[in-house]
């Protein structure tokens, strides 16, 4: 009852404060809400002298900071062409490949569009303030509005996890960003941060980051696949994951300057593509033998092992990120990549596979504070499988299968005037289309591009 008679208070006295404060400036609102918060803290508390210190710091637990943050973002962009692209073409990868109509005379592909939209507004908030033992507490939910439908926009969890902090080690439950985007993270202006030519992934995991001393730094994660997940027979799919009940691992180790930072990991994927398979079984009815195919259960594996070294320089207002990747299987990275089946033996209905393998590397250089300019720099070379596929029907890629390289340039100009950001920014994005390769590496016959212009404006709080 107390409560609820100091809280009436801190209301009156707050909007006695608002309604005098042009004749009497002595008042002071923030004053007012910390002596009747330290009043309520005090009476919760009740008689520190009785109690443990055990007893007193649950009690301080309960007097959690939040912060509310976010942005109201609008995002308008050109295209001199179809692209590959998701969320309502904003989230822009590669251009379309020729698509030719009946007599071969037009490129349906070769149309331009116009997008602006606003559901890449962000929400989220931090809580911070709890312990557990020497750990302090925190946790973080972070939503968007691009959860995008046929028919509307639905509001997507981005982020949820729980963190506990010690002294030199830190443990992170929850969704959040993949460790191979976050080591080095483009600053661009278009919605997709570099992709394909860098990760783009956040998932559920469990991430430990441990400070070695003197500025190196080990980060181990054990990941597991939603929303960004793998594609394969079934198409786009996390099943191929918990199927084969091995999480996805990662491991890396970095050391943090004053102005260079620099690092290297490697990523470990094995997936589980089927769950079930096909066999050819004889069976003999009156002395006729014929054959039968029957299910069986599928033990098969396709595993990806994926390093990355990347630098990041920093020296006033001039920044350099850069990282290069040699990626197998990288296609729930967002990444122009999968797999293949290489093989089959038809008495166990059991496959062989072969990650498709991926050079990629990007650039990215910023300078300025106020007025910022940048430029990013991306290109990638498809590298194939090891072995052939059994067809060009038994190989699954996220995006394109025909694919020899890609090149992304994109400069951009930002104007920062405190929670206000206006920003433009030209892309050009091409891809060398060839035939379907049994290898998965195709040679390029045509280079297809297209021009991206962007505009953004973003209010931030």
């Amino acid at each position: 009852m107390k409560h609820i008679w100091h809280i009436t208070i801190l209301m009156v006295l707050i909007f006695y404060a608002s309604t005098t404060k042009a004749q009497n400036n002595e008042i002071n609102i923030d004053s007012l809400k910390a002596e009747i918060k330290q009043e309520l803290k005090q009476e919760l508390m009740g008689n520190d002298a009785l109690k443990t210190k055990a007893e007193i710091e649950v009690k301080q637990d309960k007097w959690l900071n939040f912060n509310l943050y976010g942005f109201i973002r609008n995002f308008a962009c050109y295209d001199t062409r179809q692209n590959l692209a998701s969320m309502g073409d904003t989230f822009n990868i590669i251009p379309l490949d020729q698509m030719m109509n009946e007599d071969g005379s037009q490129d349906l592909n070769n149309t331009s569009e116009l997008t602006f939209v606003a559901f890449t507004t962000r929400l989220g908030l931090d809580i911070t303030g709890a312990r557990i033992g020497n750990a302090n507490a925190s946790a973080k939910i972070e939503a968007d509005f691009c959860g995008y439908g046929v028919n509307n926009t639905m509001l997507r969890l981005r982020q949820a996890y729980v963190k506990l902090a010690w002294k030199n080690i830190s443990l992170t439950m929850g969704q959040t960003w993949h460790p191979m985007v976050i080591q080095a993270l483009p600053t661009v202006v278009g919605f997709s941060p570099g992709v394909p030519f860098a990760p783009f992934n956040r998932t559920p995991q469990l991430n430990i980051d441990v400070n070695l001393g003197k500025g190196w730094n080990l980060i181990a994660a054990a990941l597991y696949q939603h929303p960004n997940t793998s594609v394969g027979p079934n198409g786009a799919s996390y099943d191929y994951s918990r199927w084969s009940k091995i999480p996805e691992l990662y491991a890396s180790i970095k050391h943090v300057g004053e102005k260079f930072t620099f690092g290297a990991g490697v990523d470990y994927l094995s997936l589980m593509p089927r769950k079930t398979s096909t066999i050819s079984k004889p069976i003999t009815i009156e002395g006729t033998t014929t054959s039968q195919n029957i299910s069986v259960k599928a033990n098969d594996r396709v595993t990806g092992i994926s390093p990355e070294v990347f630098a990041i320089y920093k020296n006033g207002k001039f920044d350099l990120k850069w990282k290069f990747i040699y990626g197998q299987n990288l296609a729930h990275l967002t990444m122009i990549s999968g797999f293949g089946a290489t093989a089959y033996d038809p008495t166990d209905g059991s496959y062989e596979y072969a990650p498709i393998r991926n050079a990629n590397t990007w650039l990215n250089i910023t300078y300025g504070k106020r007025f910022q300019v940048g430029i990013f720099g991306g290109f990638s070379q498809n590298l194939g499988a090891k072995k052939e596929f059994l067809s060009v029907d038994d190989f699954w890629v996220r995006g394109a299968k025909n694919t020899d390289y890609m090149y992304r340039i994109a400069p951009f100009l930002c104007y920062n005037a405190g929670a206000l950001q206006l920003a433009f920014e030209v892309d050009y994005t091409a891809v060398g289309y060839g035939d379907l390769a049994i290898n998965g590496r195709s040679d390029a016959l045509r280079e297809i591009g297209n021009l991206r212009t962007c505009l953004m404006v973003k209010y931030s709080f």
